[in-house]
């Protein structure tokens, strides 16, 4: 976190207060803004919705935050980590979101190969029932 937190101020912007709790309200999974409020207000933070954007999109600027999208369609913000390339496996039943880190270089050669496309990011999402749902 505090890898983050120098990003912040080496490119002239405060840690503030509000900024560290967005930050530590991404550290589990990936949240939408709506969850993110949410587990702000229960722990008594307030921090309006549109400071939540504001600051997110900061951070994605900065390449912090990454946004990604999961079936629902609603967006989803988590940590980036340069050393630490993942994906997720997203439960049908609960909505819970594990990462899986997976060596996936084999699969964007194989797209560059075939279509001639240079890829520049990617994403991977895997949908399921989790081994807690199976359970039920």
């Amino acid at each position: 976190m505090e890898c983050l937190s120098e990003k912040l101020r080496q490119n002239g912007f405060r840690v503030t207060g509000q900024r560290q709790k967005i930050l530590d309200s991404l550290i589990p999974f990936p949240q939408s803004v709506a969850e993110i409020s949410s587990y702000l207000s229960k722990k008594d933070i307030s921090i309006d919705v549109a400071t939540i954007y504001r600051t997110l999109d900061c951070f994605i600027g900065l390449g912090i935050v990454g946004k990604t999208y999961f079936k629902d369609k609603i967006s989803k913000y988590e940590l980036i980590s340069v050393d630490y390339h993942h994906h997720h496996l997203v439960c049908d039943r609960c909505g819970s979101v594990e990462d899986i880190p997976l060596n996936d270089k084999f699969l964007i050669d194989e797209v560059c190969r075939h279509t001639n496309f240079k890829v520049k990011s990617h994403a991977l999402e895997f949908f399921g029932i989790c081994s807690k749902c199976q359970g039920t």
